[in-house]
């Protein structure tokens, strides 16, 4: 994956290469299609385009094992190939500082306030993010130390980085007495 470039808009991190997402087994085939228009998630309101990628095989495993262990319904990784997109990484304060966004919003558990008809706090980060005109947010992760996930906003339609993919999936096992968001 490179990062860093000449042509970087100010304040955005570019990222390509090769990064994997984590989808449930059946929906393997349409690994590149958005969420239904009655899901939600961390960065992504009803109806928002979203894809959620990890740089490392691992890392995309354990960004849903705990899902996994609700839910019992098996998951796969799929690679993909995406071509250089433009995101505000939330590592970067001064960035953050720029687009008034608010890292600690993104650590909130984004389910628990939907359950109780809240706005998850981290959408204000992504509605921030994606009014700068950035391609998606970099996301810090919670469980893997020194982790991260790169979320896009827009891919594979003019102005977007293009996303492709570049292997088969791959199952993800998880052991019988793992903690609940590890392998």
């Amino acid at each position: 994956m490179n990062i860093a470039s000449s042509d970087i808009p100010p304040f955005f991190r570019k990222v390509e290469g090769i990064f994997y997402r984590a989808i449930l087994a059946g929906r393997a085939a349409n690994v590149l299609d958005p969420p239904g228009p009655q899901s939600a998630g961390r960065y992504h309101r009803l109806g928002q385009a979203a894809l959620y990628m990890s740089p490392r095989l691992e890392w995309a495993m354990i960004a849903v094992s705990g899902y996994i262990r609700e839910d019992g319904r098996p998951r796969v990784v799929v690679p993909l190939l995406v071509s250089p997109a433009f995101v505000l990484d939330q590592h970067d304060e001064a960035a953050c500082r720029q687009f008034a966004i608010a890292r600690d919003l993104s650590n909130a558990p984004w389910r628990a306030a939907l359950a109780e008809g809240r706005e998850p706090p981290s959408w204000r980060n992504a509605d921030a993010t994606r009014a700068a005109g950035a391609d998606g947010i970099i996301d810090r992760s919670r469980m893997i130390p020194g982790g991260w996930h790169v979320n896009l906003f827009r891919w594979n339609a003019l102005g977007g980085p293009v996303v492709s993919v570049c292997g088969e999936p791959v199952a993800i096992e998880l052991s019988v007495d793992g903690s609940k968001w590890g392998l």
